[in-house]
């Protein structure tokens, strides 16, 4: 167990270390936001439920969320497979499962400072106003329900090379951003964007959030899919390890 927790502060310690990481994880979604926030009046309603500040800070949250999750997973993870740096891993007394758990783990670790420190942001200049314990659910919910993208990127690192890596983890950002609604609340799109926007996790998370704070309840639609997500990519990370062990390539 030792040897376990001593893996896990190596790989939190490795993704803090990093300035480039956290610069791209906490820049994007502070300036994106910073950005939208005045191309929309304060007290615009959206979707007639929550003002366009609240919206916004919500929508970004998930965004950092998602980039912190999948450059944390999907490029290093890749880049690490390439290295041998997983296969030296495998001589270790290190359990064979801890691998992905601890990715995932060290993943969820990074996502939860950045969801903070958007929400900070939305706070100081946004204008966004709650009451302390809806700050802190706000928070707790969208933490734990970045799991998925946690899981995604893992599921990226063990699907890609390193030379393409960084641009389909690039790339996933941007449509799951793009088409599920945090640059833009989904109702103002065409109706068949709206349509896919109902599929991608990042939708329904930020539905979930708004939620929160609207007062309807926690959706059991935005919760099912969420919890798909978590569980299908999570059954196909385990199997592709094994595939990889199987042959000696993890």
């Amino acid at each position: 167990m030792s040897g376990l927790t001593a893996f896990a502060r190596f790989e939190v310690a490795r993704l803090l270390g990093s300035w480039k990481f956290l610069a791209i994880t906490v820049g994007f979604p502070v300036i994106f936001y910073m950005l939208f926030l005045r191309n929309e009046s304060a007290g615009k309603i959206v979707d007639g439920a929550v003002p366009w500040r609240v919206y916004l800070m919500v929508s970004m949250c998930s965004f950092g969320a998602l980039v912190a999750a999948l450059n944390a997973g999907g490029s290093r993870l890749s880049t690490e497979r390439a290295s041998g740096w997983a296969r030296q891993l495998r001589v270790t007394p290190i359990p064979a499962w801890s691998y992905v758990a601890t990715k995932v783990a060290a993943s969820m670790l990074v996502v939860l400072p950045v969801v903070v420190l958007v929400e900070l942001v939305g706070m100081a200049f946004g204008g966004v106003h709650l009451s302390l314990i809806s700050w802190f659910e706000l928070t707790g919910l969208l933490w734990v329900t970045a799991l998925p993208f946690a899981i995604l990127g893992i599921f990226v690192g063990f699907m890609v090379n390193a030379e393409t890596a960084y641009p389909v983890v690039t790339a996933l950002m941007f449509v799951l951003g793009y088409f599920g609604g945090l640059f833009n609340p989904v109702s103002h799109m065409p109706h068949a964007l709206q349509t896919a926007a109902r599929v991608l996790p990042s939708f329904h998370q930020t539905s979930i959030g708004l939620a929160l704070l609207d007062g309807k309840g926690l959706g059991i639609e935005d919760t099912l899919v969420l919890a798909a997500y978590a569980v299908v990519l999570g059954v196909a990370i385990v199997w592709k390890h094994r595939v990889e062990e199987s042959r000696g390539l993890a």
